[in-house]
């Protein structure tokens, strides 16, 4: 029998989440039998345990993650290697990702602040273009360390992306631009919303599929920002 801690609330259905560290959660109604329940994840048990050995899988290459000298690292969707030098400053050179040499964690800590960087650099940009383009304009451009999100607006059409963003492909970079844009125009994903976007990007959909082949990658890659 498949383990799982049981979440009871006012919904009217039940649901079944496997998390990143591969536990298993189950959201029931209050007044839901716990017949019915057991009856339920034993139905998904199949599906529950395929996705459970796979984020166990992703969760050990994660805890394994370690950035060394020519590791493989993305930037706008391009693979360039890690240079680890000591007392470096975190810098592209146009071929190679610069990196001080020390601790894991350290070295982890630099490249997230690379990252964040080329970010705060590289982004207002692209919005700044869109902006041009469309007449659509944001408030401010702000980075984050979101890790679910790639982007978001705000009710002050304040912009902000995650600087994971800049891993992405430049038309992945691009299209989450033109959706956080567009939500200063209709802030929800209503019929409007997506007529807008298709209309400036009239294939989106291809867009989003890059940033989920990278969402892939990253779920094997330790990112987490700590302290």
């Amino acid at each position: 029998m498949v383990e799982y801690q049981l979440i009871r609330s006012k919904r009217k259905t039940i649901s079944i989440e496997v998390t990143a560290d591969a536990e298993v959660i189950v959201r029931a109604p209050l007044r839901a039998p716990k017949k019915l329940i057991t009856g339920f994840v034993q139905q998904k048990e199949s599906w529950i345990l395929s996705c459970a050995q796979s984020a166990q899988q992703k969760r050990e290459k994660r805890e394994s993650f370690a950035i060394q000298d020519g590791t493989s690292l993305l930037l706008l969707g391009r693979e360039y290697p890690a240079a680890l030098r000591q007392g470096a400053s975190p810098a592209f050179d146009g071929e190679r990702i610069l990196l001080p040499q020390g601790e894991p964690e350290d070295v982890r800590r630099a490249a997230v602040q690379f990252y964040r960087s080329f970010a705060k650099q590289h982004l207002p940009g692209r919005v700044e273009e869109f902006s041009r383009r469309t007449g659509l304009s944001a408030s401010a451009v702000k980075v984050n360390g979101a890790a679910k999100r790639w982007g978001s607006c705000s009710g002050s059409n304040s912009l902000n992306f995650s600087w994971r963003l800049i891993l992405a492909p430049p038309e992945a970079v691009d299209y989450v631009v033109v959706h956080e844009l567009a939500h200063t125009l209709h802030h929800n994903h209503s019929t409007g919303f997506w007529q807008l976007v298709e209309k400036i990007l009239p294939d989106y959909r291809s867009r989003e599929e890059q940033l989920r082949v990278l969402q892939h990658r990253l779920e094997t890659e330790n990112w987490r920002e700590k302290g």
